[in-house]
């Protein structure tokens, strides 16, 4: 949820919920990384069957 806020001088202001400062703060965080960008779009292209199944004991 976003709030326009107004002050005294009729300066503009945005308060947002914590969360959704947190999402921002974490997209801009990625979008420093190189290629990181496309990485994300290319995943989220691909289908959940092609997608391999998470192993807890599987080394990075």
């Amino acid at each position: 949820m976003m709030m326009s806020i107004v002050n005294s001088k009729g300066q503009n202001a945005v308060l947002i919920e914590e969360q959704d400062r947190k999402a921002i703060e974490e997209t801009l965080y990625l979008n420093r990384i190189p290629g990181m960008r496309e990485h994300l779009q290319a995943g989220m292209q691909t289908s959940l069957e092609d997608c391999e199944e998470y192993k807890e004991d599987e080394e990075w």
